[in-house]
């Protein structure tokens, strides 16, 4: 299964040694219960609140030399969504949180819709974006758009399931909390410690959280799954948390954010189609793994999203809308830029890729490129911002020279001439 995400997540080991460090309370770490299903669990925790989650741990610690060298990178660098979720656990104890992570209870409504629920028509219909639906016609016609641009485009005809993870479904606890738990943990439990125990402390600590099942830190994800063989249904889907949406609506940034959310996610599932081409052809194939990093993979999501968003065919947003998709997207990017396999890219390299991706969508051949053209297109804006100092400077020039860059063939020698040219004039 092949899972791409919107931010990157921690888990227990840094909870559990930073309220070590801290000592507060005699608190200490819990014997954590590894997952039965080990397989179902990596698919999950591997995703997007690493680097917000490691920002609550930090908080909490007084930067031990360990801690200080893993995010000595983050110095430079500040991410708003970190900010704001470390806001939100406030006043939540050391105690709690170090439980919360260690018994993975922000993976249990995604587990439990990905894992538990079986698809039907009639679940379909059931499903809903936002703690109360809010954002659920939003979601659903953008999604229709973007499956009907890309398919025009380029071909790509998925049947995606797109799903809404809420911290709601844990306070039903026969039907919903215990089937879940069962998947995840089912071979921990023994006769001193059931599964009924598990489920009354984790929903006694979700009591003791601010706004108690609709706590944001729930439900703070968003990811898109390929076609696997461990589901119920083994269908391709897109998931969304109400915490992503809740983080979107308090920073003001509630009427883009959805869209942003959903055609990121969906061009995740673009890169499942890229990747099942490349696998196929010898030149993409050779490439190698380092072509397939978790920042190159977010920042071509990125712009994937925005050239649809932009698109006069797809989502013809204006330019203030569009403004708002960049620093939506600006919001989510990480300052871990020592962990090669988490990091997803820098709140400026993230904006920076939106602002590339619209260029494109406005330039003056838009019309004729399709997604292995963009992907080509985007490889080699990649290889120019790797690395690139002022970056903040050079999305800046993205309309200046996008129509400049866009009118002649990737792989042709103008093209490389150009990409010289535009490089030093940027330098300049």
């Amino acid at each position: 299964m092949k899972v791409y995400f919107l931010f990157p997540i921690l888990y227990y080991f840094y909870v559990s040694e930073l309220c070590i460090a801290n000592g507060q309370g005699g608190t200490r770490r819990l014997r954590p219960m590894y997952p039965h299903g080990q397989s179902v669990m990596d698919k999950i925790t591997n995703t997007e609140i690493f680097s917000a989650s490691m920002a609550i741990m930090i908080s909490r610690e007084d930067r031990t030399n360990d801690v200080a060298n893993l995010t000595k990178s983050a110095t430079t660098c500040s991410s708003p969504s970190g900010k704001w979720l470390r806001r939100q656990v406030d006043n939540v104890s050391n105690a709690d949180l170090t439980k919360f992570f260690d018994w993975h209870i922000h993976t249990l409504p995604f587990a439990y819709k990905l894992f538990v629920v079986r698809r039907t028509d009639e679940s379909a219909d059931m499903e809903y974006f936002g703690l109360d639906g809010e954002f659920t016609r939003e979601i659903s016609s953008v999604h229709e758009r973007s499956r009907d641009f890309w398919s025009s485009h380029s071909g790509v005809d998925d049947d995606i399931r797109i799903l809404g993870a809420h911290g709601s479904d844990l306070a039903d606890r026969e039907d919903k909390l215990i089937p879940t738990l069962e998947v995840l943990f089912g071979g921990s439990y023994t006769e001193d410690y059931t599964v009924s125990d598990h489920a009354t402390d984790i929903q006694e600590l979700i009591s003791r959280l601010p706004g108690g099942y609709d706590h944001p830190l729930l439900t703070f994800n968003a990811f898109a799954t390929d076609r696997v063989d461990d589901r119920r249904d083994g269908s391709p889907s897109i998931i969304i948390g109400d915490g992503y949406f809740e983080f979107q609506r308090s920073v003001g940034l509630g009427s883009e954010g959805p869209e942003y959310a959903l055609t990121h996610e969906h061009a995740h599932h673009l890169q499942f189609s890229l990747l099942a081409t490349a696998n196929t052809e010898p030149e993409e194939k050779n490439r190698g793994s380092s072509d397939q990093t978790a920042r190159r993979q977010e920042l071509m999501a990125d712009a994937f999203s925005a050239y649809f968003l932009a698109h006069d065919s797809g989502g013809k947003m204006t330019a203030q809308e569009l403004s708002n998709i960049h620093e939506i997207a600006f919001s989510v990017g990480d300052c871990e830029t020592n962990n090669d396999d988490r990091h997803h890219g820098t709140p400026q390299e993230r904006g920076c890729a939106t602002r590339w991706g619209a260029s494109i969508a406005n330039s003056r051949n838009a019309a004729s490129i399709d997604l292995v053209e963009l992907k080509h297109r985007f490889d080699v804006w990649y290889e120019r911002i790797d690395g690139f100092e002022d970056l903040e400077n050079f999305c800046q020039h993205h309309d200046a020279v996008a129509d400049v860059i866009s009118s002649a063939p990737v792989n042709s020698l103008v093209a490389h001439s150009m990409k010289i040219f535009v490089i030093i004039w940027m330098c300049r």
